[in-house]
């Protein structure tokens, strides 16, 4: 499925689909990860799978719908 998305949006040659385990991140699956970057994808569907290409690899912009959030502590609350 993936595959075929990037073929159809002329990205074939340009992207490295490189398949792999859950990484510790099994409750979030299927993911993907995007770099440069790096952005991680959760709950990756077929609808997920044709926003990110088109939205993302082709157009650059991030898709918030399936992004993980990383909820990173304020620095001031550090010091």
């Amino acid at each position: 499925m993936l595959e075929e998305a990037i073929e159809q949006a002329g990205l074939a040659g340009r992207v490295e689909i490189i398949a792999s385990t859950c990484r510790n991140r099994c409750e979030t699956g299927p993911s993907m990860n995007v770099y440069p970057g790096p952005f991680f994808y959760r709950e990756v569907t077929e609808e997920a799978i044709h926003q990110i290409v088109t939205r993302h690899l082709v157009g650059g912009e991030p898709v918030d719908e399936w992004l993980v959030k990383i909820n990173l502590p304020n620095l001031a609350d550090l010091f």
